[in-house]
């Protein structure tokens, strides 16, 4: 019960010195990455025609219960680490998060060296301010190898996956069932000749 005094004290104390309502944050609870919950990179991200781009969207909600509109992008990192080919840090969405709470990291954000990669918690999504962590487990890329290319190493690498049935972040390319199929393969030739 004392716990539980002390909480309310702290948020209500927050909520007289920032002026403004709990509310008005995002709620790591309520808070999610838009299906399908995985990263896709590609070195042709930009080349490629608009449906077969990578975006990853998330959507914030506070904790009201709402959408959490015009929330800074600069507070919002997208990181991916190693054992992935190409780890970087800082990767800030394009924008603040719009009307409905939804922030994307679009085409050109996404366009850079891939490297297939699984592990656990290889991808993270900070939300800085309030503490907020998101994890994914995979990096699919026609850029199998990392090497910032889309060549022919790279097919060799889908082609496995395509003929075993998986795995997932090697032949599921355009995100969309968890398994390789035709529309991976089609996926895989427009980043392929891209130029």
């Amino acid at each position: 019960m004392k716990r539980t005094l002390i909480l309310i004290a702290a948020v209500c104390a927050v909520q007289v010195a920032g002026g403004t309502a709990v509310a008005q944050y995002p709620d790591c609870n309520q808070s999610f990455v838009i299906p399908p919950a995985r990263l896709g990179l590609s070195p042709k991200n930009l080349e490629v025609a608009t449906q077969f781009q990578y975006t990853l969207r998330m959507q914030l909600w506070n904790m009201a219960g709402a959408p959490e509109a015009n929330w800074p992008a600069g507070d919002i990192v997208l990181e991916v680490a190693a054992p992935c080919p190409n780890p970087f840090t800082g990767l800030n969405p394009n924008g603040p998060s719009n009307a409905n709470g939804i922030i994307t990291w679009g085409p050109i954000e996404l366009d850079r060296p891939g490297g297939s990669c699984a592990g656990a918690n290889v991808v993270h999504i900070r939300i800085i301010s309030v503490n907020c962590d998101y994890f994914l487990n995979s990096v699919t890329s026609p850029d199998e190898d990392g090497d910032g290319l889309v060549a022919l190493a790279d097919f060799s690498f889908f082609q496995q996956a395509f003929v075993n049935g998986g795995p997932t972040h090697q032949g599921d390319l355009n995100l969309s069932d968890g398994r390789p199929d035709l529309g991976d393969l089609g996926f895989f030739q427009r980043h392929f000749v891209a130029p």
